[in-house]
């Protein structure tokens, strides 16, 4: 039986992640660690693992029956995880619509058995790997992302680092949100 590691994300379009990269280029350089490139640019949801391939149709019907509004992120504050020292950008304020949204994503993944994790939901674009220690100047030009949908992602470990494919898109809410 084959698997796959996979992933629910928020998954930016080009315009945004172009917009991310001129945005957050002076603090990602001074990191001093390895940039992760824009095309891997990614807001987690709800991370799976490896799941067995039989078990993906319940995993999308599930995300299929979750309904998400169109958002805005301001992506405006950059942090640093110091255990697995990542640098990352994210919102100053979180909505409550991206908060429901992970809570909705987990209830509904609860059907196929999936469970949340104990820490608590941290909005966050990972910017740069392997960082030593923050930069000294971390403030960045914000970028806003009207969100129109979220992503199932696979992620597939090649010699050069992950390699991300959207497996299928989700789009929020109707033909009649604005």
């Amino acid at each position: 039986m084959s698997s796959a590691r996979l992933f629910f994300a928020l998954w930016p379009d080009s315009a945004v992640r172009a917009a991310l990269q001129a945005s957050c280029q002076a603090v990602t350089v001074s990191c001093g660690g390895r940039p992760v490139p824009p095309r891997n640019y990614h807001l987690t949801l709800a991370f799976l693992g490896q799941v067995d391939s039989a078990d993906l149709a319940g995993i999308r019907a599930a995300a299929a029956q979750v309904h998400m509004p169109a958002l805005t992120l301001v992506l405006d504050r950059v942090g640093y995880f110091p255990g697995p020292r990542i640098l990352w950008v994210g919102p100053t304020e979180v909505p409550p619509a991206l908060t429901g949204l992970v809570a909705d994503l987990w209830q509904a993944l609860a059907s196929v058995g999936l469970r949340p994790p104990a820490r608590a939901f941290n909005p966050h674009l990972s910017l740069c790997r392997n960082s030593p220690a923050p930069p000294a100047q971390i403030a960045v030009p914000p970028v806003r992302w009207r969100v129109r949908g979220f992503a199932l992602i696979r992620s597939v470990t090649a010699s050069a680092g992950a390699e991300y494919s959207v497996d299928q898109c989700f789009p929020a809410g109707s033909s009649i949100e604005p």
